[in-house]
Order: C-alpha cells, then structure tokens, then sequence
C-alpha cells in the first residue's frame, strides 16, 4: 500500500481546512472572514511549505530554512510587529543563502566525490561525478539550474539525493544500470522520472527525495556519448 509523505499530507489537511471554514461561513453555520483571515494569516502558508520541504529534504536544508526565514519575517510584517515588505527580504536572504553556501563548502568542484552537494541561487552549475562508490548528496537550486551527471558513476547498494528546487531546475543523469526511485512534495512544481527499470532485480539504487517550489526536477538514464 503506497502512503503519501507526511508533509504532503499535512498540506492537504491545511487546505482540506481553509475550504471547510470557507463552506461553513457560506452556509452560515460559523462566522468567519476567510478574506481577512487569509490577508493576515497567509505567510504561515509559506512558512508551512518550508517546514515540510525541509521534512522531505532535510540535506537540501538551505532553500527550505530560507523559505521558513522568509515566511516568518512576513508574518511579523503582517502583524505590525516589522515593516517589512516582500521585496525588501528576498535579495538580504539571499546574501545570506550564499554565504552559507560558501562557508558550508556547497558546491565544492570534483569529478570523483562520493558525495554532491551543491547549491546554486541566480546561477547554474554542471556537477559531475566518476566514483565508484557514490552514496549521493543534496542539491539546492533557487532560480537556478543543476546538472548531476553520473553515467560514469556507480553505487554500492543505495544511495540517497536530496533535491531542493524552488524556481529553479535540476536535472540528473544516472547509467542504465541503476534502479532510481522518486519520492518528494511538489508544490506547483512537479518531477518526472524518466529512467526505465533495469531488469536485474539487485540493481543499485538511487533514491531522490525531491521538493519542488514552482520549479522542477528531472532524471533520466543513458549512456554517455563522447559529445557529452
């Protein structure tokens, strides 16, 4: 039996809720302003997503710990406790999410690593990966592109990617011999997976946790040609 992740199921009870609250105010049952609710409250929304885009992708916790930091700062805003516009947030936060990045060291360029991690904000970035032993990474793209290639890669048992696309795209590139399986919380966003089972039943597997914010995510197998 196939469960929905428990952030995408939270989201789901949060607006199952809102139109709940909406149907009985129409019938008269409760009085609610849903309008001035919704004008008030609304940043929770953003701040809820990036509680669970971090849920999902905890190793990709760059995006998602800006997205909450975001969203909190506009519910002060709302509340007359900052003044603060939308604006006026994203291109500090966005200092700071690069600056993080650098001092955390993701990014770092090598065609052997066994791990991969990177994230990128305002740019794009080609990563790839020859190991012989992979065991995965986390990448963050916010408004940006990520190129994973690892056809000439291989995995010993599984190995785990985090994807954190917000406005952004990642797109990953994995041997016909891999088994890749995909689980996330798409947001307006969506991923596709594009691989095709390997008929060997103990096939290395690559599992991709993905989140995706008005952006998208996705893999696909092939083998490397030497115009690549």
């Amino acid at each position: 039996m196939n469960r929905r992740p428990l952030p995408q199921s939270l989201l789901g009870v949060l607006v199952v809720a809102i139109g709940v609250a909406a149907l009985l105010d129409q019938l008269d049952v409760v009085d609610v302003s849903l309008g001035e609710l919704v004008s008030t409250w609304w940043p929770l929304a953003v701040v809820a997503v990036g509680v669970a885009a971090l849920a999902t992708v905890p190793r990709a916790w760059v995006g998602p710990a800006g997205l909450i930091a975001v969203g909190v700062l506009l519910q002060l805003g709302r509340l007359g406790l900052l003044d603060v516009s939308f604006w006026g947030l994203i291109w500090p936060i966005a200092i700071i999410l690069v600056g993080v990045s650098l001092i955390t060291r993701l990014g770092t360029p090598g065609s052997d690593d066994a791990v991969v991690n990177s994230a990128v904000i305002w740019w794009g970035s080609e990563r790839r990966s020859t190991s012989r032993t992979f065991q995965g990474g986390s990448l963050t793209a916010i408004m940006g592109g990520i190129d994973l290639d690892l056809r000439q890669a291989d995995i010993v048992g599984r190995a785990e990617i985090a994807v954190f696309a917000l406005w952004g795209g990642v797109e990953i590139k994995v041997p016909t011999t891999w088994r890749v399986t995909v689980t996330g919380l798409p947001v307006l966003g969506s991923w596709e997976n594009k691989t095709t089972p390997p008929l060997d039943p103990d096939a290395p597997e690559l599992l991709v946790h993905v989140t995706t914010i008005m952006g998208g995510a996705e893999i696909r197998s092939g083998v490397l040609l030497s115009k690549d």
